[in-house]
This record gives C-alpha cells, sequence and structure tokens, in this order.
C-alpha cells in the first residue's frame, strides 16, 4: 500500500539513494553545492522543485528547510512570486 504523499516521480529521483544528512547542511557547511550538483543532473528535477513549492507556498523562510528541487530554502522563498506566476500563466 502506498503512502497518500507518494508521488510517482520519485522513484526516479537522484537523491533516492543518498542519506538525508547531504540535503539538510547547516549554516555555513559546504554540503549544499554537492546536494546541487546531484539536483541539477536529476531526471525529475522539475518535478521534485514544483512539488516543494505546493508544498511550501505562503510558508516565510523560517520554515523552509533542506536543498529540494536544487534550491536552497533562501532561493525557494525568492522565487515563490515567479512559481506563482508561472501557475496562473499556466492555467490561463
Amino acid at each position: 500500500m502506498s503512502s497518500p504523499y507518494y508521488e510517482t516521480w520519485t522513484d526516479f529521483a537522484s537523491c533516492r539513494s543518498i542519506g538525508g544528512d547531504l540535503w539538510f547542511p547547516e549554516v555555513g557547511e559546504p554540503t549544499w553545492v554537492a546536494a546541487r550538483r546531484i539536483c541539477e543532473s536529476c531526471p525529475v528535477m522539475w518535478q521534485c522543485r514544483d512539488w516543494v513549492m505546493r508544498t511550501e507556498l505562503g510558508f516565510d523562510r523560517s520554515r523552509r528547510f533542506g536543498i529540494t528541487g536544487g534550491l536552497t530554502p533562501s532561493q525557494r522563498a525568492a522565487y515563490e512570486p515567479a512559481w506563482i506566476a508561472e501557475q496562473q500563466e499556466g492555467a490561463a
């Protein structure tokens, strides 16, 4: 039985077999560079980015964690207005 939170695209994610610590670096820790490199070559990066943007919609920076969809929490917060505009354009 699958979880109600399961997304089929996650089966193809490059991060699927990599430990969680890489995706949640401490402030000033350089591992975010390695995590973003993995994301950049991931075949489902855009699905992941869309998922995290939907999941975090309206969150301020303090409620966003880790590297997801190739973006840091601050980058996702800054990208949110453009992402919303893209969604509205796609719905029109």
